[in-house]
């Protein structure tokens, strides 16, 4: 059984593979010995290149291999599919400033099929060098880049928008009326990250279409971080309370809709909407809103007893799973207040 090459005979590897390649005359320069010789046949590289001396042609989602998982166990050197495959990758990762997505991509393509063996001795080490970032990191975008790939328009998007295209598969539709794809849109990687909660309780496609909701409300075709952020931290958790899908992104709209002042218990004005997330960055006025949070909740509550008595009449059970819902609600709430 051949020895695994260490992580040093691996870098040297490398480093001299990256010698023969710039040391490698070009085709313009040195010209076949004999002139009436006809010229080699090259075959087409797998992936887009262009004239030499330029910079690489930018890769699609289109130009990545399809991922094929590798046995956990595999070693030794790649085989000629397995290089061809990892050297896309690399053309790929070339690209992260310009599609953070499709690098997270390829970092999967490399991780799934272990293909970074070929010049690292451990993922934990090919990540770092390529991507300048943590493990859990790289799996954040990973998963992230999922709902990138679904809003650019690479994967199939099967979310209902509104209620009326919820009815677009009735066979009363008319064929020239059925709801054509969405547009393309662009998503941050903090943005995609910013939608973790709902993709972990909803799934990825999801996640996609609450960004898109809050991209068709506020007529932004890239939102930005901060304020998905703010949208997704006013959400309940599934284990919390349990929305379909559409519950969900209705709140989701209703979250992202324009400024406007509703009126509070006490007539007060209440600031909800898109003006909530900008008003994050004052302290003061952070503070305030959960101050006023709390307020309408205490002035809601006058009739709540008489509520679960008549609900508890009606459906004992049910009255009961509420109360229970409640409680847990009023002690993750008195978790939260301030040290005072």
């Amino acid at each position: 059984m051949s020895r695994k090459p260490t992580a040093a005979e691996l870098r040297e590897q490398r480093k001299q593979r990256k010698r023969e390649q710039e040391s490698r005359p070009s085709e313009e320069a040195v010209g076949p010995e004999d002139g009436n010789a006809p010229p080699a046949v090259i075959d087409p590289p797998a992936w887009p290149v262009i004239a030499q001396g330029r910079a690489e042609a930018m890769m699609k989602l289109d130009d990545l291999p399809s991922i094929v998982d590798a046995p956990e166990d595999v070693t030794g050197p790649l085989t000629a599919e397995e290089l061809e495959r990892w050297e896309a990758c690399q053309s790929s990762f070339r690209q992260f400033r310009d599609a953070w997505w499709v690098f997270a991509k390829a970092l999967e393509i490399a991780l799934r099929g272990r293909l970074w063996r070929a010049d690292y001795a451990t993922a934990k080490e090919f990540i770092a060098d390529v991507a300048g970032m943590s493990t859990s990191n790289a799996y954040r975008q990973i998963a992230g880049a999922g709902i990138a790939e679904i809003l650019a328009g690479q994967n199939a998007f099967e979310l209902e928008s509104n209620d009326q295209s919820r009815m677009r598969d009735s066979e009363q539709t008319a064929p020239e009326d059925i709801e054509q794809p969405p547009a393309p849109l662009i998503i941050s990687q903090r943005a995609a990250d910013a939608l973790g909660a709902v993709r972990e309780d909803y799934g990825t496609e999801v996640a996609a279409g609450a960004y898109r909701a809050v991209a068709e409300v506020t007529g932004q075709h890239t939102v930005s971080g901060k304020i998905i952020t703010g949208i997704v931290s006013q959400l309940p958790r599934r284990a919390e309370e349990e929305l379909d899908q559409h519950e969900l992104l209705d709140r989701v709209r209703k979250l992202a809709q324009p400024d406007r002042g509703d009126s509070g218990a006490d007539g007060s004005t209440v600031t909800t909407g898109a003006k909530r997330q900008e008003e994050q960055g004052n302290p003061l006025k952070r503070f305030t809103q959960f101050v006023n949070l709390a307020r309408d909740f205490a002035n809601d509550t006058s009739g709540m007893a008489a509520a679960y008595a008549e609900a508890e009449t009606a459906n004992p059970e049910a009255a009961k799973k509420l109360a229970k819902r409640l409680e847990r609600h009023m002690k993750r709430a008195t978790q939260n207040f301030p040290d005072v």
